[in-house]
């Protein structure tokens, strides 16, 4: 039998890191690095320790401080917990990665565009955000850029999963809201590309194996507005459409002013036509969804 390949994680127990590896324990022997092991990013002499003693070739980095209400909370506090982990602790890992000659897959996110473009962003595009959290993780791009170490930068944009107790992803909270009974006020007028983690998982096998250099987005292949997107899910799950209700950012940004992306839809183009990764469109991801669902 052949041996596994040897993988670090960081933010294993998470949204996202959790079921990459439920997924990829086939293939790829996992270790994490946590809190609960003893690991705090912010502490580089704790991350520097940790990886140096690491004898696998790559490192996925998925711990992020993902909250974006509270990181506009935080917005240019470098104190803040937002920008320690998501620019302190990824530069003390990529650091760490440049010294130990690992390989960096660094999990991003669409939020790192201003959501200008009325088209899909590539990865040439210049990126432009407009919160504190995108700030911070464009901010966390830069500084494995700029490490020297090898890198994959992998932009994701709301991941979702068909189970995770600790915490409610968007399809989550809508299923939610419809099983309550509850109106959904949805935007009409915004777009975005959703990751269906386990197809994420599928993705980064591919990544780790081949350890491609630069960016990619790694998103579902379906662009969508929000309201879209919970008409999609009212249809495969069997709930009324008519709890849904359009509304439009203006008058919403009107009355709650931010900042807001209106067009965040990334382009997977990429992934595909370089390595043949296929990732589904949002329908058909639901319904894969659903069956592995017990209600």
């Amino acid at each position: 039998m052949r041996d596994k390949t040897k993988v670090t994680g960081i933010g294993l127990t998470g949204l996202v890191g959790s079921r990459a590896r439920e997924l990829t324990e086939d293939v790829f022997d996992w270790t994490n690095l946590s809190r609960s092991s003893g690991v705090d990013i912010t502490d580089e002499k704790s991350v520097t320790d940790a990886i140096e003693k690491s004898d696998s070739s790559v490192l996925v980095h998925f711990a992020a401080f993902t909250d974006l209400d509270e990181a506009e909370k935080q917005k240019n506090d470098k104190n803040g917990l937002c920008y320690q982990i998501n620019v302190v602790g990824t530069k003390n890992i990529a650091l760490s990665c440049a010294k130990t000659n690992k390989h960096l897959i660094y999990i991003s996110t669409d939020a790192v565009f201003d959501g200008q473009k009325k088209a899909p962003y590539v990865e040439t595009d210049k990126s432009d955000p407009i919160n504190w959290y995108g700030q911070t993780k464009w901010l966390g791009e830069q500084a494995v850029i700029d490490s020297g170490c090898k890198f994959t930068v992998v932009r994701i944009a709301y991941p979702f999963r068909a189970k995770f107790e600790n915490k409610k992803d968007f399809v989550g909270k809508l299923l939610d809201k419809f099983s309550k009974g509850e109106t959904l006020k949805m935007f009409s007028d915004t777009l975005f590309t959703p990751t269906y983690i386990d197809d994420l998982a599928k993705a980064l096998k591919t990544i780790i194996q081949v350890k491609p250099s630069g960016i990619f987005h790694v998103v579902g292949s379906s662009i969508l507005s929000p309201f879209r997107a919970a008409t999609e899910i009212a249809g495969v799950f069997g709930f009324d459409s008519i709890l849904i209700k359009p509304i439009n950012l203006s008058d919403y940004l009107a009355e709650f002013p931010r900042s807001y992306p209106r067009y965040a839809a990334l382009s997977n183009e990429k992934l595909k036509r370089k390595y043949g990764v296929l990732m589904r469109i949002f329908s058909e991801a639901l319904k894969e969804m659903k069956s592995q669902l017990v209600f």
